[in-house]
């Protein structure tokens, strides 16, 4: 019996070790040979098993083998295949080698990692060497003409602000075109970006087309831009020092104004203005003529050159310290950058801090990680940029007339409120300094530059916390909890006893305002997902999740009034407001919130390498609808046919990748809209000198989101052993709901009522292109281009047809921006008087006659085209032999127009009086039978066809040349790893027919805009 028991219990022990040998788990990490970075969506195959799994986003797996196993596979186009004996271990790690081929791009979403090769979607992947070390303080700002589709303007220069970008068209009217941006998994809002640091992101995601956006639901609409950070690779301690010192230079306008002779010509031409008033010809002058030669004399030899005034070189300098590594269970990245950036105007500036620290790691099943900034800016802002004002520094130097000598004798600036230095409204004029009296121009502006202050600080702290574990074989449960928060504040001062100080009209002795607002986004997501690959060729991966996003402002204002002189840019310096002194203190401020709940899918399955299938849904429920609308879903679907796989061209000496993808699906835009469109809503209000509430907003319970529906099919394509390679994208999204105003009856209390009413359609193509023309072990050239078409039609507005909006008009049948204007004739040959064309009062279009009356019965739609550029791109061509490399970039916008309203004040038939004038007013009417464009001085200057210009151009946007030192020299100094210098340009040359300042403009109406700078800089990078 005992030994019959003995028998059972050697058995069962054997039969146990056999389980566990079965059961045995083996994980590892699959990294990137080059660079050591985590390779997601590897396959890892068990050889003779069919089993296998794949690599998740930090490049971690594992799974369970059978006793019998010996070898281990791991497999990813675009990397060698290795295969790796067992040989008894529980931890397998591998270093891929990249095969050359841009296959081994990831596809990152935000909650996803695909390669490109089971893509299904329209995305651009722009990787952290296209936008490093860039002499630009925003991102966003360095994305110009590096993906197709993509329109990035940055419609100003001034120092920390942000360029626009628009994916794929306009998406609608009124109900805002921003793109959702998702850094490290948490939302964020594009005001921020001031605040952080391009050079701490790895890879920047655009996504376009609903197989991406659809994930993101209703807040994908307008597209998703995805931006993932810097991580810590295994190895030893690598720090980084880099540094630039660059400068600025102000770019050259195309305005060619007068000077000071040729505009008193002009004016006395004109019988109005100085040139007038001192003119010998005038007879009706109150001044003696002896008197009048003098001062016509002496303010003749005056020509004031303001742009020296206003302008200077500006000066860039940054420092930035990286510091990474780690081991196989635990790295980190951490990064500290100084950002001081001067602009070429006066007080125009921009400084900043920023600090990084990522951290991962993973312990057995679990995986842990961190990723947290934190940032603070500080800038200095030019005056009324926005609008065509005299306190504009840009509109100032060239509105100034060319006579006025802006300081006095004791260097004090005459200003217009000034009346030392021998001026007085008995005496005004002066042979010595000019005139002063009311035109004092650009002395007032120079005086507010100098006693005037427009500060914007801002704090930005992000964190994201993240953890997974493997539950078992491919099954891993996984959380993610983000914050972001902002902090703004901005300070605007105006000292006492200044030109701006005096027009105060609450006391005339200055002002200080503060204005702070505070915005929180907390989100958190939570889920599973199982990655298996079955039998060798059925590779399936499946998402479950649940988001939560909760977001909070809050703001508060004041301004007072009675500055002390001597306790400037500080609410101390405050006068106590009373009934009788009008320096009582404006006070205002608000809170709003949103909470979003959503719920998600997404499964992906690829067969045989050859054919990939995509589905995702999400339901959406947000507090900004109304509760019949509150829940919404969204979805897509997706597929991929890797041509290149199939028998008849898995040998092709030629074509080396071949991809054909398509998807369609369902997004919303709910980031812009109000967080309480369908509710009544109440303000502040006073009747008869009582205070109250009264109502604000009517709401409209109706209220729901702009939907887009969306079509792609896209060619992913490499041939030549990948020397040629590239992709080729066709669309069409049709978006309704489209928010628009209806006009409501006076008697309702209100205005107008937004509904959603119209429709609207993008359709275009997208074409991208990289070839080797040269390549070799030491060396290579390449030349690279992208370029996309997008037609935008309005197709429906509900019950209307069509309704202004500014000086372009939305009409059903026309593209959204499309210019609205009286068309201009030129000038009657006989009187000079402004001619127009009629319109046809059927089709809407000019006639071909003239009149000289100008009404709404004249506005129409003719060649004046849109304001959206539907031709956008870039194209450059880099070079590196062995340490040696080059690059550069032209970008270039075509067919659009826009309004310059800068024109319309420097070529002013009614206000040549008043400003200074363009060299081209010489040719005004001035005879019967003159033929000319320019009208007869005096005669009233309208808004219309006159001042829309052909805004195209092409611009040479960036050069890069840098030298690597040759690693043998370099560590001979026993510290030093690697030594580069580089040196770069950006905004070198503009091509283009536009007459103003710089035709990259983010809206409409030119409103001397402060321009793009040229820039040089030189810089070093040291790693240790």
């Amino acid at each position: 019996m005992k030994q019959k028991l003995l028998c059972f219990l050697v058995l069962g022990l054997v039969l146990m070790g056999s389980a566990y040998a079965q059961d045995r788990r083996i994980s590892g990490r699959v990294t990137s040979e080059i660079d050591g970075g985590a390779l997601s969506g590897v396959s890892v195959l068990i050889i003779g098993s069919g089993g296998g799994t794949q690599t998740d986003e930090n490049g971690q797996y594992s799974l369970i083998v059978p006793a019998a196993a010996r070898n281990i596979q791991f497999r990813m186009i675009g990397f060698v295949t290795q295969t790796l004996e067992i040989d008894g271990r529980n931890t397998v790690n591998v270093a891929l080698t990249a095969e050359k081929s841009e296959l081994a791009e990831v596809i990152i979403t935000g909650y996803t990692e695909t390669a490109r090769t089971k893509n299904v979607g329209a995305s651009v992947t722009i990787s952290s060497d296209k936008i490093q070390d860039v002499p630009m303080p925003n991102f966003s700002q360095r994305l110009q003409g590096l993906a197709a589709g993509v329109s990035v303007l940055s419609g100003s220069g001034q120092p920390g602000t942000n360029a626009v970008i628009r994916i794929r068209g306009q998406n609608s009217i009124a109900g805002g075109e921003t793109p959702l941006y998702v850094v490290d998994g948490v939302p964020i809002d594009e005001a921020t970006f001031s605040t952080m640091n391009p050079n701490d992101f790895e890879s920047i995601s655009i996504l376009k087309d609903a197989s991406t956006t659809a994930l993101y639901g209703s807040r994908g609409g307008n597209g998703v831009v995805v931006i993932k950070t810097k991580r810590g690779k295994a190895g030893g301690l690598q720090l980084r020092y880099n540094t630039q010192f660059g400068i600025d230079n102000r770019a050259t306008s195309k305005f060619d104004m007068m000077s000071t002779s040729e505009l008193l010509a002009l004016q006395e031409q004109g019988r109005a203005g100085i040139g007038w008033t001192l003119s010998p010809n005038n007879t009706s002058s109150s001044i003696e003529p002896i008197r009048r030669a003098a001062i016509l004399d002496s303010i003749s030899r005056i020509n004031t050159n303001w742009e020296d005034l206003f302008f200077r070189t500006g000066r860039l300098q940054t420092h930035e310290v990286t510091a990474s590594g780690g081991d196989e269970n635990t790295r980190y990245f951490s990064s500290l950058n100084y950002y001081d950036q001067d602009g070429v105007a006066y007080r125009s500036d921009l400084r900043r801090y920023t600090f990084r620290l990522n951290l991962d790691h993973n312990s057995g099943p679990w995986e842990f990680g961190l990723q947290s900034n934190a940032g603070w800016s500080k800038s200095n802002f030019i005056e009324s940029e926005a609008a065509v004002a005299l306190a504009n520094p840009y509109a100032a130097i060239y509105l100034g007339l060319p006579w006025e000598n802006p300081f006095g004798p004791d260097g004090r600036i005459i200003t217009s409120n000034n009346t030392t230095n021998g001026f007085s409204p008995a005496n005004p004029f002066n042979s010595r300094y000019g005139v002063l009296a009311d035109s004092r121009i650009a002395s007032n502006t120079l005086d507010r530059m100098d006693n005037t202050t427009l500060f914007t600080d801002q704090i930005k702290t992000m964190f994201n916390a993240n953890a997974a574990y493997r539950l078992y074989d491919g099954l891993k449960l996984s959380t993610n909890v983000g914050l972001d928060y902002r902090q703004t504040t901005q300070e605007r001062s105006i000292y006492p006893g200044s030109h701006a100080g005096v027009s105060v009209q609450n006391g005339n002795q200055g002002s200080y305002g503060n204005n702070v607002t505070r915005r929180l986004n907390l989100i958190s997501t939570t889920g599973l997902s199982y990655n298996k690959v079955f039998a060798d060729k059925h590779d399936l991966s499946v998402h479950a999740m649940f988001e939560a996003v909760r977001w909070r402002e809050s703001g508060f204002n004041y301004t007072g009034y009675g500055i002390n002189p001597k306790l400037l840019n500080t609410p101390a310096g405050i006068t106590a407001g009373t009934n009788t002194n009008a320096m009582i203190p404006g006070v205002g401020g608000g809170k709003t919130e949103y909470g979003l709940l959503s719920y998600f899918g997404i499964a992906n399955y690829t067969y045989d390498r050859k054919y990939t299938f995509q589905g995702s849904f999400r339901r959406d429920g947000s507090s900004k609808l109304p509760t019949a609308n509150r829940w919404r879903s969204f979805y897509s679907l997706g597929g991929n046919w890797n041509i290149s796989e199939e028998t008849f061209l898995q040998n092709s000496p030629f074509v080396n990748q071949l991809i054909l993808r398509a998807s369609y699906g369902l997004t919303a835009t709910a980031q812009n809209q109000s967080n309480f469109g369908y509710l009544p809503t109440y303000s502040n209000a006073s009747y008869a000198g009582e205070s109250g509430i009264a109502p604000a907003t009517p709401g409209n319970p109706d209220f729901d989101w702009e939907y887009t529906r969306a079509f792609n099919i896209g060619l992913d394509y490499g041939l030549w052993n990948n020397r040629v390679r590239g992709a080729l994208e066709f669309y069409h999204s049709t978006t309704r709901n489209l928010f628009i105003s209806q006009q409501l009856s006076m008697t309702s209390g209100f205005n107008s009522l937004s509904i959603n009413a119209g429709n609207m359609l993008n359709q275009g193509i997208e074409f991208d292109f990289a070839v080797d023309v040269l390549s070799g072990k030491d060396y290579v050239w390449t030349i690279n281009a992208n370029i996309a078409y997008n037609r935008n039609e309005i197709t429906s507005l509900g019950q209307e047809e069509e309704y202004p909006q500014g000086t372009s008009i939305i009409r059903v049948g026309l593209p959204r921006g499309s210019h609205y204007a009286v068309g201009y004739a030129g000038a009657d040959p006989e009187t000079g008087a402004p001619l127009y064309y009629n319109r046809n009062q059927e089709t809407g279009e000019m006639d071909g006659t003239t009149t000289t009356t100008y009404d709404g019965n004249t506005m129409s739609v003719a060649q004046w085209g849109t304001m959206f550029p539907p031709t956008k791109g870039g194209f450059g061509t880099s070079f590196s032999y062995k340490g040696f490399s080059f690059s550069t970039l032209f970008v270039f916008f075509e067919g659009f127009h826009l309004f310059n309203n800068e024109s319309f004040f420097l070529a002013s038939t009614s206000n040549f009086s008043a400003y200074n004038q363009q060299k081209r007013m010489a040719n005004a009417w001035n005879e019967p039978g003159q033929i000319t464009d320019i009208a007869r001085l005096g005669s009233q200057r309208q808004f219309s066809s006159f001042d829309i210009e052909d805004a195209s151009f092409i611009r040479w946007r960036n050069v890069t040349v840098s030298y690597r030192l040759p690693t043998d020299f370099v560590r001979q100094s026993k510290f030093l790893s690697g030594v580069r210098v580089y040196a770069m340009g950006q905004n070198l040359m503009t091509w283009t027919k536009w007459s103003g300042f710089d035709p990259e403009n983010s809206i409409n109406i030119h409103n001397f805009r402060y321009p793009a700078p040229k820039n040089f800089t030189f810089g070093v990078e040291v790693n240790f």
